[in-house]
């Protein structure tokens, strides 16, 4: 059994040395802060909502062809 002040020395060392050799910290980096995807479907996601939330509006209302005039449906 590995005494524990040694492990408590040793054991940071040894991850620190694991995540350079595996390259984890850029893992890490990408999974856990927004990238450049992340920013683009968080903007199309409220471009779409947007757009909903427009053609909702649209929907109620008619196109009178008489007088170009909206009018709201009830």
């Amino acid at each position: 059994m590995i005494p524990p002040m040694l492990l408590k020395l040793l054991l940071p060392k040894v991850l620190d040395h694991l995540l350079m050799v595996f390259k984890l910290d850029k893992v890490l980096e990408y999974v856990e802060n927004p990238n450049e995807l992340d920013k683009k479907v968080e903007y199309l996601e409220d471009k779409v909502n947007e757009l909903s939330r427009v053609a909702d509006d649209m929907k109620k209302c008619l196109n009178c062809n008489t007088c170009n005039n909206k009018k709201k449906e009830k």
